[in-house]
């Protein structure tokens, strides 16, 4: 089994963890200090329809990641400190993706339904408590970004890329299909955190993060192999009967991201950084699955079998200490 090699540069990874629990501890009291009331009050009034896994995405998940790790990838690429404007879009941002993703998938909603809502994110028509919750935070995201029309659109394009992944449970995609389907929803998505941020994006910027977008839901599918398994999902990972290409995959949209055309746009230092940060928190993290994944492949004749593996084969414990640290001295 050919693993990515470890790097030496101890003291710039030493830094960059650093730097990754700092923020997120950060985000944590801007979550408890200022959100923790939007959900005490939603908790109050909550029908039933939101449940322990709603507000955990919020306050573990989405509503942590996004700002104190993507939002903070944006702003170290820019050389800059986040606003606290920008801190409230893509909490709300990130508070919206749980229950959005539910609609499609745990609510069935129709897709008229869902635009409704996206539409209307002011109107009170009896909705449920979780589209309440939805609506609440898309109206603070809209209230601090710089541009708002920009959320809108870019949530007009998530919506359209969510629709067309529906295909996904009926397990018939080509892999050609499968992968497109993947990588938009992916790029559509990344940039849909960035239409929070400033400045606005270049063209050659708008590339970058679509391609690390789908790098990163691709990245996703790793981490989510399991869930993905017993809902019927199909992914690249499920469909795969090998490891190596997918592996080699994410090398290839990770590579292409670090090439010239992108680093020219920014200064050295800033460009490099931005990877690290996002190496030590999105993608060495993936490598170590994807090693774990690739162990059961050599336990089942050399050929990756999803559904011939237990939970613990398919669920890598990111929590470890021994993780924790392959993570952060990783490279590509």
């Amino acid at each position: 089994m050919q693993k990515t090699p470890y790097y030496k540069g101890g003291l710039k990874a030493i830094v960059t963890v650093g730097n990754i629990l700092r923020n997120l501890s950060e985000q944590q009291k801007f979550l408890s200090d200022q959100v923790s009331p939007i959900l005490q009050q939603a908790e109050t009034n909550n029908d039933g329809s939101l449940n322990k896994e709603d507000f955990k995405k919020i306050n573990r998940y989405y509503g942590l990641a996004v700002p104190a790790i993507l939002g903070e990838a944006f702003c170290i690429l820019h050389g800059r400190k986040m606003t606290n404007r920008e801190r409230w879009a893509a909490t709300a941002q990130g508070a919206m993706t749980g229950l959005f993703d539910d609609f499609f998938d745990k609510d069935f909603l129709t897709n008229e339904a869902v635009k409704s809502l996206m539409n209307n994110p002011d109107a009170d028509n009896n909705k449920r408590s979780n589209e309440n919750l939805f609506n609440r935070f898309y109206s603070i995201a809209l209230q601090h970004a710089d541009e708002p029309l920009l959320i809108r659109n870019s949530l007009e394009k998530v919506f359209d890329a969510q629709v067309k992944s529906k295909s996904q449970t009926n397990g018939k995609l080509s892999t050609g299909s499968l992968q497109s389907i993947t990588f938009e929803k992916g790029g559509l998505s990344l940039l849909f955190y960035r239409s929070a941020f400033s400045p606005l994006l270049t063209s050659t910027e708008e590339t970058l993060f679509y391609e690390l977008g789908a790098a990163m839901q691709l990245c996703n599918d790793i981490f989510d192999v399991y869930k993905d398994r017993e809902a019927g999902i199909q992914t690249m990972i499920t469909d795969t009967r090998h490891i190596s290409p997918v592996r080699d995959l994410l090398h290839q949209k990770i590579a292409y991201c670090r090439k010239g055309q992108f680093s020219k746009e920014y200064p050295p230092i800033h460009f490099q950084r931005f990877f690290d940060y996002l190496s030590v928190s999105i993608f060495n993290r993936a490598m170590i699955c994807l090693d774990q994944l690739e162990a059961n492949e050599h336990s089942t004749g050399n050929q990756f079998n999803v559904h011939a593996y237990s939970r613990a084969q398919l669920i890598c414990d990111m929590d470890t200490m021994k993780n924790k640290l392959r993570s952060a001295f990783r490279s590509f």
